[in-house]
């Protein structure tokens, strides 16, 4: 049952014993119910998030990381289910949600699981078609509609093949509103497409035949293919200045580059110029921090420079208000770094740290040991936190759904729990959250996300980073839980520390387990929460988004006017602490049933 529908992500990856980069499939998911104008809107949302910056960086970072490694489809050494975990992650969050303005557009996949990326394009279980997306340079994406072996759609073709261009007169119960498709189709306009050329090179075996009589047809149009790959020659502005900077370097006469600083777009060609040196020296560096002087103050892109610790630390203390710091591609950051760069710049609210010499244990062991230095940081981009499957850090603060599904975050900002409280509250408000699959995915969407600005939109936010789906430290006293039942009881509950069996376990009916056995410390609602987070050290969040959040939350109470459900759904209430025993004992107990099954599928799956 169902309109079945996979979505893939494409990319030129160069193969392993080969040079020349081809196209192969990097990500693969099904989706349960996804037809007509659904696969439209999905893929707007996801080309609007591989094109911000701050994602492209990661998504070029992980096909990076392939080069060389992997046969092409079919051919070994095969790919790793998930390659790309990131890149995945995206793909799954544009086609199962978007947080709509009114809570009635929220928009809930029905059904959706990650597929092995090895599979080909025909090999799902479809009857309404696929979507391909071209990644290769994120920031310019493409992007196609196809039913399997067969030659692209572009959205209108795809669209009209469930509603055709209404004729004059025509009443059709099966026809969307003719603005709603326009609506769909120029969302996606002026966007590149992926060819069949593309799909040829990706799956072989599926469309070379078809790739080949299209194109031997009379008066065939030239395929015009990828897009050009970026030049590897610099600009001549920096072949021109690159000889000043050099003689800078050698003689210590930096005179003339300090002049030129002033001139447009100098400054960044100078940084571009210094990222060249291993190790940059000293007067390397003041030139350095008077190019940055020149750019953004508040975001410091010190990306594949050669800096030691006390060099970024240096270049820091003259940057009063940084609050974005890259340092991505330097081996000589470690954790140790790390530690010291955030204890002494109090100001950073998101650190980006890819390929660097800081390792997943070490940076797990940091946000354990010192959870205060991240008291300030509102987003941090780094491996350990990039890969739901293999992450494991402690618990700071989760969501949790009817103790089945939820999400946990190692560190987090009264901020952004305000932020992400709203929006999952603003998802509650949709009539059908308590009846649907909304549940199972969104904690992990929204706690992925960060803080936004009053300018940006759900649809602009910047995700930094995928939330850990596990929940075992969690429920064992690390860090609190936002705890929601289906009847509308929630709370911020604190575990206690240790192993939950030995407070005794429960099953979902609510028997076994130690009589008068407590596993929870406390449970507090919003406001108390609040204080004790700020008590704790953390800065207190902007007192307007503090009372968006209450109001929204007395709105799911039902309000002093109404003490009934509001729209058929459930009113809430705060847990007695009776209520959060059982309900982490449920999340112990599905947990456990979780990771049993899991190690049941992967022994399976060897034999």
């Amino acid at each position: 049952m169902g309109q079945r529908h996979q979505a893939f992500l494409i990319a030129k990856i160069i193969p392993h014993g080969d040079t020349d980069a081809k196209y192969r499939c990097v990500a693969a998911m099904h989706h349960q119910w996804c037809f007509g104008s659904l696969p439209l809107h999905a893929t707007r949302r996801l080309l609007t998030l591989l094109k911000k910056p701050e994602h492209a960086t990661i998504v070029i970072e992980e096909l990076r990381t392939l080069d060389g490694k992997y046969g092409r489809w079919g051919v070994s050494p095969k790919m790793p289910p998930i390659p790309c975990p990131f890149s995945s992650f995206l793909m799954l969050s544009a086609f199962n949600f978007d947080l709509g303005d009114d809570p009635e557009e929220t928009y809930q996949g029905s059904y959706f699981d990650p597929l092995n990326c090895n599979m080909g394009s025909s090999e799902g279980d479809n009857n309404d078609g696929i979507t391909v997306v071209d990644i290769t340079d994120p920031r310019n994406p493409a992007y196609c509609f196809a039913f399997p072996k067969r030659s692209p759609l572009t959205a209108t073709q795809y669209i009209r093949g469930y509603y055709p261009v209404p004729t004059p007169g025509e009443e059709n119960d099966n026809m969307l509103p003719e603005e709603v498709v326009l609506d769909a189709v120029v969302g996606l306009e002026g966007e590149r497409l992926v060819t069949l050329r593309m799909l040829a090179e990706a799956w072989p075996a599926e469309y070379h035949k078809r790739y080949k009589r299209d194109v031997e047809k009379p008066n065939s149009k030239p395929d015009p293919g990828a897009v050009p790959a970026a030049s590897q020659i610099p600009p001549l502005s920096e072949l021109a200045l690159k000889p000043t900077v050099v003689h800078a370097l050698e003689t210590g006469d930096t005179k003339d580059i300090e002049q030129l600083m002033w001139l447009p777009g100098k400054a960044q060609t100078m940084i571009e110029i210094l990222k060249s040196y291993e190790p940059l020296s000293d007067l390397g560096v003041s030139l350095l921090a008077q190019a940055i002087d020149h750019l953004s103050p508040e975001n410091v892109d010190l990306s594949s420079l050669s800096l030691s610790t006390p060099q970024i630390v240096a270049l820091l203390t003259n940057v009063p208000n940084v609050q974005i710091l890259d340092l991505s591609h330097n081996r000589l950051v470690t954790a140790d770094a790390v530690h010291i760069i955030l204890k002494s710049t109090p100001t950073l609210r998101r650190l980006v740290l890819l390929d660097t010499s800081v390792t997943d244990e070490a940076l797990s062991s940091l946000l354990r040991d010192h959870p205060k230095l991240f008291f300030n940081l509102e987003a941090l981009t780094h491996s350990l936190l990039l890969n739901n499957s293999t992450s494991k850090y402690s618990n700071s603060f989760a969501i949790i759904a009817d103790g089945i599904t939820g999400a946990s975050i190692p560190f987090f900002t009264s901020s952004f729990i305000i932020q992400a409280l709203t929006d999952y509250l603003h998802a509650c408000l949709h009539s059908s959250f308590f009846s649907s699959d909304l549940k199972s995915s969104v904690p992990q969407i929204i706690l992925s996300s960060t803080v936004r600005k009053v300018t940006e939109t759900w649809a602009t936010r910047t995700v930094p980073m995928i939330a850990s789906s596990s929940l075992d430290s969690a429920i064992n006293g690390e860090g609190w839980i936002f705890g929601l039942n289906e009847d509308g009881s929630y709370g911020f509950i604190e575990a206690k520390p240790g192993d939950i069996n030995a407070f005794g376990s429960t099953s979902a009916s609510g028997s076994g387990g130690q009589k008068n056995s407590s596993c929870v410390e406390r449970v507090l609602d919003l406001e108390d929460f609040l204080t004790e987070i700020e008590i704790q050290g953390r800065p207190p969040a902007p007192a307007s988004a503090v009372e968006g959040l209450c109001a929204l939350l007395n709105k799911l109470k039902g309000g002093p006017s109404d003490k009934e459900s509001v729209w058929g759904r459930p009113s809430f209430k705060l847990m007695t602490m009776p209520e959060a025993n059982q309900f982490i004992r449920i999340v112990n107990c599905e947990t456990r049933s979780y990771a049993n099954n899991s190690v049941d599928k992967e022994s399976e799956s060897h034999h």
